[in-house]
């Protein structure tokens, strides 16, 4: 049984708009050519690739993956802005001195023993050449260990292509709409 493939567009909902036509979905030009040879590898291909990316009605990469991977995404951006703005002077890097100064510029006089303790223990994290800077690469580095990119596959030239084959535009990519994508290229 083939599954549907749900479509994540990052920036907005999915719109309700006119079916496009199957034959204006870019191709790689490989399977453009086999196409027009008439050649049945193409969807095979296609077929095998549909199968892995949505074994169990899934995508990995597109879908709850890819929520898992944008929120990731979002976190460690997250984490660089808020080590960014520790950098009060300007100059690239963290010192502990303006790593201090900026908590009590946040929370003024209402840090306790438990929260000096927390951000004691956050700047050794960051920290990590223990130089008393922290520099742009270890907040990097930090962001991506305390929100690490989820793990998914590459989708391949098949797959990729694949995410165009929304014809109607609602969100999910259909066997139906892969098979007449690649029926109406075969001309």
């Amino acid at each position: 049984m083939r599954w549907v493939l749900p479509l994540l567009l990052a920036s907005s909902p999915v719109l309700a708009q006119e079916a496009r036509d199957p034959g204006s979905v870019p191709l790689p030009a490989s399977v453009e050519a086999q196409l027009k040879l008439g050649a049945q590898a193409p969807y095979d291909r296609f077929g095998a690739a549909f199968d892995r990316l949505a074994p169990d009605g899934a995508l990995p990469v597109i879908g709850a993956g890819a929520t898992l991977q944008i929120r990731a995404a979002a976190d460690r951006a997250r984490v660089f802005l808020a080590y960014s703005q520790y950098d009060l002077d300007g100059d690239g890097t963290v010192s502990r001195r303006e790593y201090d100064a900026h908590a009590a510029i946040s929370w003024g006089d209402t840090l306790g023993e438990r929260e000096f303790a927390i951000l004691d223990e956050e700047w050794a994290r960051a920290d990590t050449d223990g130089d008393g800077q922290i520099t742009l690469t270890e907040i990097h580095a930090l962001a991506l260990t305390m929100h690490p990119v989820p793990d998914a596959a590459p989708l391949g030239e098949e797959g990729i292509a694949m995410l165009a084959m929304d014809l109607d535009n609602d969100g999910f990519v259909y066997w139906d709409e892969v098979e007449a994508v690649l029926a109406s290229r075969g001309r």
